[in-house]
């Protein structure tokens, strides 16, 4: 299970636990769920933060890769 999923299922535990503790005022119980919550919005963040790194580090190699070939295909055509 990714980081994606585990961060729905922590948002969505943590909002009915605050929900619960709100409804029996247990303040521990609220205060876990608000808790659990943030910790399920880091997981999605982080779990989007990866997949943007990935991309932008596809980018780069795509860019290298098309600097280098017209880099060589220059030094071909100039010994020709």
């Amino acid at each position: 299970m990714n980081n994606s999923v585990k961060g729905k299922i922590d948002k969505a535990v943590g909002s009915v636990k605050e929900n619960i503790g709100k409804s029996i005022e247990s303040e521990q119980l609220e205060l876990d769920g608000k808790l659990q919550k943030l910790a399920g919005e880091a997981r999605e963040k982080a779990e989007e933060t990866k997949k943007k790194a990935a991309r932008i580090g596809e980018d780069i190699k795509e860019s290298i890769a098309e600097k280098a070939n017209d880099l060589i295909d220059s030094v071909k055509k100039d010994k020709q």
